[in-house]
């Protein structure tokens, strides 16, 4: 039986999978996509995105179509049992440096569908296999085998030189990794009550955008979604059983008439904050749900998977090219569980201040929430704690560098006759921005040899508003050294290069020193 080969193997092809295989497609690499599903789920499972996350889909090249199913979030509210108005938030990163403003509502099935498709672009380079379940993974020491079985009883066997688990919370891969899972609080049981409107007109009646109600008997959550989707999440208590439909309906009823809804699914879920114990070993990778999973309070489960995918594709390319060693990727998770620990944290201080169990927590919550709404600066501090995203301390960086694991901001620009947003122009690849006087001969063949783009404002692009150079003033720099994942590798004034360049060599190798590429696997599409 023949064996295919490819560079990249990814198990699961949700949002997080999706998205990696299209960056290791565009950066050229032969993946394929193993996925247990052959289509689409159709119920949302994830509503909400940030604007980083808005920003990491963008590297796909896919942005123009996935903007066109979200709509904007606007504002939260948390209202008493009766409905009166507690505190009113606004879901946005006022000071986001990502080029996008608010968060969104997005449909789930409508992207997933995008990205799949987007995977076409890449013709046999990339290869996704639909209605195949993994029944095992086979590790040697240069490679794994996936042993799997489609829903026709046909058995295949897939190499490939590096594996991706993006196969959620019962990861498969996970369970190869022997990893356990760490829980930082205890979990917490909820219904969830997916429907679709029959008709829009009843829309006016509903909350405008997104609710937590604080009962006496539990807590409750209205999320608007996208389009006619309408979702209803009931706290259960600890050993409280499944409602039954009757009851359901009850809880409904309290903002519209049930009859007036399509309801899609009932389902008891829980609500975990957890962190696989480690994300590698050898060449298995985990991702997503398969590395960590935190509860929906601040809508974050997904948009820390695609942070994952932009962070981890471009270390594979460099690995698989021979630019980089393989010990690159320790700093995937170096520089992701620090962050996801603390997304996962701002979670749980949103959470744990809604929660409550008996009558003086409910009495605190009501207070704290009230206080929160009449003292501006005490909920802007509140507001900090739970949004706040630290930046990426340690691993492939210049750590000399101050503004080392930050985000280069995103600012709308004029680029070969057409406007558009920074991003577009740099790629999912390394950029040098930097002043055009402190470009010399010697560092365009230095950036040449390392595959890194060389882009001066005011040469290569012209800025709208000019607030990218007043960030690099504000900052003294003269160039950023910018990884393709948008975060600063190294910046300073242009005396700080050499210094830069050398953190950059000590972990790349440049093109010219690369040794002979050994021949590349004879890729084999007859699955």
């Amino acid at each position: 039986m023949d064996t295919p080969t490819f560079d990249v193997a990814i198990l699961g092809c949700g949002p997080t999978g999706a998205v990696l295989a299209n960056l290791l497609g565009e950066l050229g690499l032969r993946v394929v996509v193993l996925e247990r599903d052959p289509e689409v789920h159709p119920i949302p499972r994830a509503t909400h995105i940030d604007e980083e996350t808005l920003r990491n889909f963008q590297a796909t090249g896919l942005i123009a179509d996935l903007l066109s199913h979200t709509d904007e979030f606007g504002d939260a509210e948390f209202v008493d049992e009766d409905g009166t108005p507690l505190l009113v938030e606004r879901i946005a990163d006022l000071a986001s440096p990502h080029g996008y403003t608010g968060s969104r509502f997005f449909d789930q099935p409508a992207f997933e569908r995008i990205l799949r498709a987007g995977l076409r672009r890449y013709d046999a380079g990339v290869r996704l296999e639909l209605g195949v379940d993994v029944l095992g993974i086979d590790l040697a020491p240069d490679h794994v085998v996936l042993v799997a079985r489609r829903t026709d009883g046909e058995v295949l066997h897939v190499r490939a030189d590096w594996l991706v688990g993006c196969d959620g919370g019962r990861s498969l891969t996970r369970g190869t990794l022997a990893a356990s899972m760490t829980s930082l609080a205890p979990r917490r049981h909820w219904l969830i009550v997916d429907t679709l409107l029959r008709d829009m007109s009843d829309d006016a009646g509903l909350p405008g955008n997104f609710r937590y109600r604080l009962d006496r008997a539990r807590l409750s959550i209205f999320a608007r979604g996208f389009g006619r989707n309408r979702r209803w999440e009931f706290q259960l208590g600890e050993h409280e059983d499944t409602p039954d439909d009757a009851t359901v309906r009850a809880w409904l009823a309290r903002d519209i008439d049930p009859e007036r809804l399509q309801i899609t699914r009932i389902a008891k879920y829980a609500h975990n904050a957890l962190i696989a114990s480690r994300w590698r070993s050898g060449r298995i990778l985990i991702a997503g749900d398969a590395a960590h999973m935190m509860p929906p309070s601040a809508g974050q489960g997904m948009c820390a998977g695609i942070r994952d995918a932009v962070n981890l594709a471009w270390k594979l390319h460099r690995v698989i090219t021979g630019r980089a060693a393989p010990d690159l990727l320790d700093s995937y998770e170096r520089e992701r569980r620090p962050h996801v620990e603390q997304v996962l944290r701002g979670s749980l201080f949103i959470g744990n201040r809604l929660q409550a169990d008996d009558a003086f927590q409910r009495w605190q919550r009501r207070h704290v929430l009230r206080l929160l709404g009449a003292v501006p600066p005490l909920h802007a501090l509140a507001r900090r704690a739970s949004l706040r995203r630290p930046p990426l301390r340690h691993g492939c960086f210049d750590p000399a560098s101050s503004l080392h694991g930050h985000p280069l901001p995103q600012v709308r620009v004029h680029h070969d006759g057409r406007d558009g947003l920074l991003d577009d122009l740099l790629g999912y690849r390394f950029a040098l921005v930097i002043r055009p006087e402190c470009v010399t001969r010697p560092l365009r063949e230095w950036a040449r040899a390392h595959a890194v783009a060389v882009v001066r404002p005011g040469v290569e692009f012209e800025e709208h508003d000019g607030s990218l150079l007043r960030f690099m003033r504000r900052r003294d720099l003269d160039f950023a050294l910018v990884r393709p994942d948008r975060q600063i590798f190294g910046a300073g004034r242009v005396e700080a290069l050499p210094r830069v360049q050398a953190a950059f060599d000590a972990r790349f190798v440049a093109a010219a020193l690369l040794p002979p590429a050994p021949p590349r696997h004879v890729l084999i599409t007859d699955m």
